[in-house]
C-alpha cells in the first residue's frame, strides 16, 4: 500500500508540475511584466504561510480546501512569471518537494528523479512540435536541455538526502514527526525497535564492514544479539553469547574501541561464533568491538561490532563506531531514567492513595497528576446517576478557579459521554472549528479554552460513582500514555472509594443507637468536622438543632421503662421523617435528637424548629393508660468554619432557654464569629 501511495503522490506531482509550467497552455511565453514579477512572488508566499499553517495547526476538514488553493496559487504564480522558463519554477519545484516528502515519506532522490523527468518532457513538448525539418532534426538540439533539466533536479535530491542521513540520521531514517506532548522529545536511543533496525542498517551502509551488529546484556550476563546488518546475510539471528566468551570478556575489559585480528581458521571461528560456519572464509580477519554501558550506574549494557574479511578497519572507522555507540549509551540512561520517574510516579500515586482520609487521598492524587501533565486541569467529580448530578469535589490547575465546589448535569458535555458509555474518553482539537465541547458542560463559559480533554469513570459494581477528567488549552496534550495513567488512578480511587465506603459502614454500625438505630453523638461529631472542611471552602451556612422531650424522667415512672423505649422508637421515626437525605440525624441524650441541617439559613432553621416541635407532640398511648408528648427544639446556625464544633452545645443552650420559656417552644439563633443574634419564636 505504501508504495502504491507514493506512486500516485509521484503521479499527481508530476501532473501539477506540467500544468504549472503553462507549456501545455501556450508554446511561447515573453518576459513577465511588473505586475507579474510582483504578483507571483506574493502568490508563493502565501501558498509557503498556508502550507505551514497546515503542518502546525492541521486545521482537520479545512485542510483538503487549503490544499487545494494551495494548489491554485501555485499555478497562478508560475503562470504569472512566465511558466517554465520564469524565475519562480525552481522555487516551485523546491516549495513541492518540502511540501510532498514528509506525508509520503519518501526519499528526496526520487523527487528529484520524478521532476527531471517532468522538466525533460515539458521542454520537449513544448518545442518539438514547432520548426521546420524532421522530426530527428528537431529534437537533436533538445536532446542536451532536456538532460540538463533531468539532472539537476535529481542530483539536487541526491545531495538533500545525503545531507539529511549525514547530519540527522536518526530523524532521517525514522521519518516521522514529534508529536507535541508538553514535554521535550527524547533524544537518545529510539525506543521503537523498527527505527533501532534502521538505525544499525543506515550505519552499516554508512561504512565498510562485512557486518553490524549490536549485542544487549540480559540479567543473566549473557549478549544478545539484537539486531544486525550484513551484506551477504550470513549473521544468525537473536545469537546469545555466554559470558565466558572471548567477546564477552573483551566487552566488559573497558570502555574503548578494541581490535582484534586474526589469521587462523581456528582464531575467525572464536572470533566470529554469530556467522554461520560454512561462510567464513580464509585469510586476515578483523574484529571492532566497542561497549556501552549506561550512564547512571557505569555497568555494560551492551556493545557494538563490525567485522572486516581481508582488511583492517581504518582510525575513522574506529571513531565512527564509538560515536554509534556513545547514541546507545545515552539512549540506555535516558530509558533507565524514564523508567525511575515512572516508577516515582506510580509510587506517589499509592502512598497518596493510602492517606487516612478520602479527602487528603483525592487532593493527593490530584496534585499528582496535575504535575504529570503540567499546564492541565485535574478534577475529581463525585456522580449521582439517580439525581443526574455531577459535583466536583477536587480541582487542581488553571482552570480550578472555576470547576471547585460546581455542580453540572450528567448528561451534557464530554462528562455526560464518559457516564453513559461507562468508557475512557479522549478528545483532542477541541477549540478548532465551530463545535466548542465542554468537559462538564457544552455551555460551559471556559469551554472555549479547551483544547483537549481526558476523562476516565470510576466505576464500582457496574455504576459510574465518579469521574477524573483532565484539561489543557492545548490541541495536542494527552496521548495514550496519559489515558492509562488517568484509567491506573481511576482504578485506585474505586478501591480507595470501597475502602471508605468499608470503613465508614463500621463506623456507623459501631457508633449507632441500638435502640433507635440513629447514630450517636460520637459519628455526630465526625459529621460536624466535614462539614467545618464545606463551611470554610464553600462559606455555607450550617446549623444544628436538638429537641428534647419534656418530663421525660416523669413519664418513666408513669408508664415504665418498656413502653418508654417504645415511646422513643416512636419519637425517633417521627423526628426522622421531618428531615430530607441531606440532613444528619442523631440520636445524643436518652431523651435528645439532633439534625445537621447543611446550607440553610435563618426562615430554614426556624421552619425545621417549628416542624420538629410539631411532629414531636402526640399522644402515646399504653394499655393501662396515655401521656402527651411534647418537645423542646433549640437550633443554632453559623458561617464561620471554626464555629461549626460549637454547635450541638450552642443548640442545647437554645433548647433549655426555649424549655424555660414555655414546653414545647423553638428557639433559633445565629451564631456569629463574637458574639450572638437572637431570634425565639
Amino acid at each position: 500500500m505504501r508504495t502504491l501511495r507514493t506512486a500516485g503522490s509521484f503521479a499527481i506531482v508530476a501532473l501539477f508540475l506540467v500544468l504549472a509550467s503553462g507549456r501545455l497552455l501556450h508554446t511561447e511565453a515573453g518576459p513577465p511584466g511588473y505586475v507579474g514579477s510582483t504578483l507571483g512572488p506574493g502568490l508563493l508566499l502565501l501558498s509557503a504561510a498556508l502550507a505551514v499553517a497546515i503542518q502546525r495547526n492541521r486545521p482537520g476538514s479545512w485542510a483538503r480546501a487549503i490544499n487545494y488553493c494551495i494548489c491554485v496559487l501555485l499555478v497562478l504564480s508560475v503562470q504569472l512569471t512566465g511558466g517554465f522558463g520564469g524565475f519562480l519554477y525552481p522555487s516551485l519545484l523546491l516549495f513541492l518537494m518540502w511540501l510532498s516528502l514528509p506525508s509520503i515519506e519518501g526519499s528526496a532522490t526520487e523527487m528529484g528523479l520524478v521532476i527531471g523527468f517532468t522538466q525533460a518532457l515539458a521542454l520537449l513538448n513544448s518545442t518539438i512540435w514547432s520548426g521546420q525539418g524532421t522530426f530527428v532534426t528537431r529534437i537533436l538540439p533538445l536532446l542536451l536541455p532536456a538532460l540538463r533539466s533531468l539532472l539537476v533536479p535529481f542530483i539536487f535530491g541526491l545531495t538533500a538526502d545525503w545531507l539529511s542521513e549525514k547530519e540527522f540520521p536518526g530523524e532521517a531514517v525514522a521519518g516521522r514527526r514529534v508529536e507535541k506532548v508538553g514535554r521535550e522529545p527524547h533524544r537518545g536511543l529510539p525506543s521503537s525497535p523498527r527505527s533501532i533496525t534502521f538505525l544499525v542498517e543506515l550505519f552499516h551502509s554508512s561504512g565498510s564492514a562485512d557486518s553490524t551488529c549490536l549485542f544487549l546484556r540480559d540479567p543473566g550476563g549473557y549478549f544478545r544479539m539484537a539486531e544486525s546488518a550484513s551484506g551477504d546475510r550470513t549473521v544468525i539471528a537473536r545469537f546469545m553469547l555466554p559470558p565466558e566468551h572471548r567477546l564477552s570478556k573483551l566487552a566488559l575489559g573497558g570502555e574503548e574501541t578494541v581490535i582484534v585480528r586474526a589469521d587462523s581458521r581456528e582464531e575467525i571461528e572464536e572470533l566470529s561464533p554469530y556467522r554461520m560456519p560454512s561462510t567464513l572464509k580464509d585469510g586476515a580477519f578483523c574484529v571492532m568491538l566497542c561497549p556501552f554501558s549506561s550512564q547512571r550506574e557505569g555497568n555494560v549494557d551492551g556493545f557494538v561490532l563490525q567485522d572486516f574479511f581481508g582488511r583492517v578497519p581504518t582510525e575513522s572507522a574506529s571513531a565512527s563506531l564509538m560515536e554509534f555507540a556513545r547514541l546507545f549509551s545515552d539512549g540506555r540512561g535516558s530509558s533507565s531514567s524514564e523508567e525511575e520517574d515512572q516508577y516515582s510516579w506510580t509510587a506517589r500515586l499509592v502512598a497518596a492513595c493510602s492517606e487516612e482520609s478520602l479527602e487528603s487521598s483525592v487532593s493527593g492524587m490530584a496534585g499528582i497528576l496535575a504535575e504529570i501533565i503540567p499546564g492541565s486541569t485535574v478534577s475529581f467529580a463525585d456522580v449521582d446517576t439517580g439525581e443526574g448530578r455531577t459535583s466536583i469535589r477536587v480541582s487542581r490547575g488553571p482552570l480550578a478557579g472555576w470547576r471547585k465546589g460546581r455542580v453540572f448535569s450528567s448528561s451534557d458535555g464530554v462528562a455526560g459521554w464518559i457516564v453513559r458509555n461507562r468508557v475512557p474518553c479522549r478528545r483532542s482539537r477541541l477549540s478548532q472549528g465551530e463545535r466548542s465541547v465542554g468537559c462538564f458542560s457544552s455551555s460551559d463559559e471556559h469551554a472555549g479554552r479547551t483544547g483537549s480533554i481526558m476523562g476516565v469513570p470510576v466505576v464500582r459494581q457496574d455504576s459510574v460513582i465518579a469521574l477524573i477528567t483532565v484539561e489543557h488549552e492545548d490541541d495536542e496534550a494527552f496521548s495514550q500514555l496519559h489515558e492509562s495513567i488517568l484509567t491506573a488512578v481511576a482504578g485506585l480511587f474505586s478501591l480507595r472509594e470501597e475502602l471508605a465506603g468499608l470503613r465508614n459502614r463500621f463506623r456507623n454500625i459501631s457508633g449507632r443507637d441500638i435502640l433507635t438505630g440513629l447514630p450517636g453523638i460520637t459519628l455526630l461529631s465526625q459529621h460536624l468536622q466535614h462539614m467545618a472542611k464545606m463551611v470554610q471552602t464553600f462559606g455555607w451556612y450550617v446549623g444544628v438543632l436538638v429537641a428534647d422531650i419534656d418530663g421525660f424522667e416523669a413519664m418513666n415512672r408513669e408508664i415504665g421503662y418498656h413502653h418508654c423505649d417504645r415511646l422513643l422508637k416512636t419519637a425517633s421515626v417521627r423526628f426522622r421523617n421531618c428531615f430530607s437525605d441531606e440532613v444528619f440525624l442523631a440520636r445524643i441524650g436518652p431523651d435528645s435528637f439532633a439534625a445537621c441541617i447543611p446550607r440553610t439559613g435563618k426562615a430554614v432553621m426556624e421552619a425545621m424548629c417549628q416542624r420538629a416541635a410539631d411532629s414531636l407532640s402526640f399522644e402515646f398511648s399504653t394499655p393501662e393508660t396515655s401521656v402527651t408528648v411534647t418537645a423542646s427544639v433549640g437550633g443554632v446556625y453559623t458561617h464561620v468554619n471554626r464555629k461549626v464544633l460549637l454547635l450541638t452545645q450552642e443548640a442545647e443552650e437554645a433548647m433549655v432557654q426555649a424549655r424555660s420559656a414555655s414546653a414545647g417552644s423553638c428557639l433559633v439563633r445565629k451564631l456569629e464569629a463574637h458574639g450572638r443574634e437572637r431570634s425565639s419564636e
